[in-house]
């Protein structure tokens, strides 16, 4: 059964954002212990840093110009998976899908950080992201 929400609150947000950062970084971790890191289309780990760092520009670019289109896949995707219905020309929905950028932002940072093995956290782009969590153990 879905809850029918017109908004959420910040709080509410950055939650939802913290809780799919977690989820994706635990999946990652997951495939690189397993089987290793898949490197999807490029030729090793050098490739997949630079891949990655150009994907990284684009979504700072886009989220400097407010187009957050390529969030709202992944806000629709966890919207679906913890049952929230969210009016789509909703603050809330915006504010989502401006978050979900600053995940994307954050995730290709430290998946970039993880193939050049280095596991620190410091420094990343949107640390409030991050406030009061550990994820160096996801």
């Amino acid at each position: 059964m879905k809850e029918k929400r017109a908004e959420l609150s910040d709080t509410q947000i950055e939650a939802l954002l913290k809780s799919y950062l977690e989820k994706i970084l635990r999946q990652d971790e997951r495939e690189r212990s397993r089987e290793g890191k898949s490197w999807q289309g490029v030729e090793g780990p050098d490739e997949h840093v630079d891949a990655m760092a150009y994907l990284q520009h684009d979504c700072r670019r886009e989220l400097a110009i407010g187009n957050y289109s390529r969030g709202s896949g992944a806000v629709e995707d966890l919207l679906k998976e913890k049952g929230i219905e969210l009016d789509r020309n909703g603050a809330s929905y915006e504010k989502l899908c401006r978050g979900m950028m600053k995940v994307m932002i954050n995730y290709l940072e430290i998946d970039i950080r993880r193939t050049l093995l280095d596991n620190s956290l410091m420094n990343l782009p949107f640390p409030e992201l991050l406030k009061g969590e550990s994820f160096e153990d996801s």
